[in-house]
């Protein structure tokens, strides 16, 4: 029973995989516009962005508002973590675009190899993505919905180009909802998120020469991070590690 509905969903997971990656590699115009979509540069200027607008809004709750947003970074890297935790556990699952007979279509350009190789499942960039999209709906329904249709729209375009299947992206897009609810409450907020907006007012200098580059390192899924992980590993482990 169980092995039939595992199968069942698989087969579903297959039928949307194909019904969006079967435009891939029909127009090089589109393509392009797609990865437009997919690129980390245009969600970090997205983010970068909604933040800086949210935060220094000026509204009788502003306050509160900014703990909001501390405790929606603080979500980033909880559901992170939860999401490469669940892919180091669970088997691991090839990204379409390298999984051979499937019926996967290529783009007409060569994809930059700016991912890692990780499990497909779940996306760790859905879970990113939806993070944002939650908080930024408990602050404003307005950047909640715009956020909501980019995030859709950006995790459909890595759908398109064989990043991932489309249950990936349900995963972590679930993950990152999750944390969000789940740690945004009056408990972590006033023990969490008011001791640091606090620190804005004694000492903004330092704050906010946190801030920005934390919310850098957000937008590219700790890119930099990752690479003195990665180079610290090969000192001590050997190239061949990852």
């Amino acid at each position: 029973m169980i092995y039939a509905f595992v199968s069942y969903l698989r087969d579903i997971d297959l039928v949307l995989f194909h019904t969006i990656n079967f435009y891939c590699g029909q127009s090089l115009m589109v393509d392009h516009i797609v990865a437009g979509l997919e690129s980390f540069q245009l969600k970090g200027l997205a983010l970068m962005g909604t933040f800086g607008v949210l935060w220094f809004q000026r509204t009788k709750t502003q306050a509160r508002q900014r703990e909001t947003l501390v405790l929606v970074l603080l979500a980033v890297v909880l559901s992170l973590v939860v999401a490469r935790t669940l892919a180091d556990l669970l088997p691991f699952r090839q990204r379409p675009m390298f999984t051979p007979g499937i019926g996967y279509r290529a783009p007409l350009f060569q994809l930059a190899s700016t991912f890692e190789d990780w499990s497909s499942f779940p996306s760790d960039t859905a879970s990113l993505v939806f993070v944002l999209t939650t908080g930024f709906w408990l602050l404003s329904r307005w950047w909640g919905l715009l956020w909501a249709c980019f995030s859709i729209m950006a995790m459909a375009a890595r759908v398109y180009f064989g990043l991932h299947y489309s249950g990936d992206v349900l995963a972590g897009a679930l993950i990152g909802i999750g944390v969000t609810i789940a740690i945004n409450n009056e408990f972590i907020q006033a023990r969490i998120a008011s001791p640091i907006v606090a620190v804005e007012q004694r000492a903004p200098a330092i704050f906010y020469g946190l801030l920005f580059p934390f919310i850098y390192e957000v937008s590219t899924l700790f890119a930099f991070t990752r690479s003195i992980r990665h180079t610290i590993v090969r000192l001590f482990f050997g190239f061949g590690a990852r």
